[in-house]
């Protein structure tokens, strides 16, 4: 079951820097787009610290 969940936060965080990549600097959405990119990374990083 953790591999499954690693594999979607793969796709996940990879969604989301394709999409900070892409969005126009200054649109509304762009600090939720970051955020959720950087709680992506902090849950992968939990994942395998324990």
């Amino acid at each position: 079951m953790k591999i499954i969940r690693f594999i979607h936060l793969t796709f996940a965080q990879a969604f989301y820097g394709w999409a900070l990549r892409e969005i126009d600097p200054m649109h509304p959405d762009l600090p939720k787009l970051v955020m959720k990119h950087q709680e992506l990374q902090d849950e992968a990083r939990r994942m395998f610290a324990a």
